[in-house]
């Protein structure tokens, strides 16, 4: 059977298209728009009608690329709609224009969902932790091949906390506006314990597109293709690496960097602190990125 799962997301709506045959998903079809769904929410709790409308746009475009290879859909939000004053409006405005409902999940539903697309294919020696990191929250799992034993929800993102701490795009990032932002997402993480998701194990598991980006500018892929970058390493010492490249230059210039799509570059070094700060909250030294997550889990779960 072919199956398409688009993903809403704060900062991009994502699609993947696959056949799932006997709990393998052979993947025909991976595409993201960068919307920025959550563009201004920090500041009102609302969604802004232009958001909703390009948003809304890129989800009939996927809906009918999705239509025409016979593919049965499933819609999914996450922490944009879990949060905005008017989702509903957004989700109805989703509904009269491709004629689909929008599964809101909770941050839990999301981070066991992409645990199961995140781990697929990967050999787990005993536990194992994951962070799914997205434009409005970044989700952390702890597992084993057994299954999911603590999941948490964390409310930082790349969007809101560029938004927070890095909206001034014509000169470099001051190091002491990069410390806030750090020691911000590092509050953050103590209120929710993700120090109690440390384990002995050295496996961590980083999933989202802060993350693949991260990889493909470690890697200087011309294109980025992040089906290349499934299972490649990043340090801790890539990380702080690239942090330092990405506050040293003004928003245009991170637009030139080999590897960084230039929609992501406005939102990079707000991705690059949250990893940055997880990394060392798990005592981490790598991690390995996956491509799978929340999508491919839904796939896997035969919606």
């Amino acid at each position: 059977m072919v199956k398409a799962v688009i993903d809403i997301g704060s900062n991009s709506i994502k699609m993947r298209v696959a056949g799932v045959d006997g709990g393998k998903v052979h993947v025909i079809r991976d595409e993201t728009e960068v919307v920025r769904l959550g563009r201004g929410m920090s500041a009102t709790g609302m969604l802004s009608p232009e958001s909703m409308k390009a948003s809304c746009d890129a989800v009939v475009r996927m809906t009918r690329k999705a239509q025409a290879l016979g593919a049965k859909i499933f819609i999914a939000g996450t922490m944009a709609l879990r949060t905005a004053g008017n989702a509903r409006e957004f989700v109805n405005m989703i509904h009269d224009a491709a004629g689909l409902d929008v599964h809101i999940f909770s941050g839990e539903e999301e981070a066991e969902y992409s645990w199961l697309g995140a781990v697929d294919g990967f050999s787990l020696q005993g536990e194992a932790v994951m962070f799914d990191s997205g434009g409005g929250s970044t989700e952390f799992v702890l597992g084993s091949a057994e299954g999911v034993k603590n999941i948490v929800s964390v409310p930082a993102g790349a969007v809101s906390l560029s938004e927070r701490f890095f909206c001034v795009h014509d000169r470099p990032i001051k190091r002491a506006e990069l410390e806030r932002a750090v020691c911000f997402v590092k509050s953050l993480f103590a209120e929710h314990h993700i120090e109690t998701f440390r384990t002995t194990s050295s496996q961590l598991i980083g999933v989202g597109g802060g993350v693949v980006t991260m990889a493909s500018v470690k890697h200087a892929c011309d294109n980025f293709m992040p089906s290349r970058l499934h299972g490649s390493i990043l340090t801790l010492r890539d990380v702080v690496r690239q942090i330092r490249m990405y506050s040293s230059l003004t928003l245009k210039e991170r637009e030139n960097i080999i590897g960084l799509p230039a929609s992501r570059a406005d939102v990079i070094l707000g991705s690059a602190c949250i990893i940055f700060t997880a990394m060392r909250v798990l005592n981490a030294r790598e991690c390995t990125v996956s491509i799978n997550g929340l999508r491919h889990g839904l796939l896997l779960h035969d919606i």
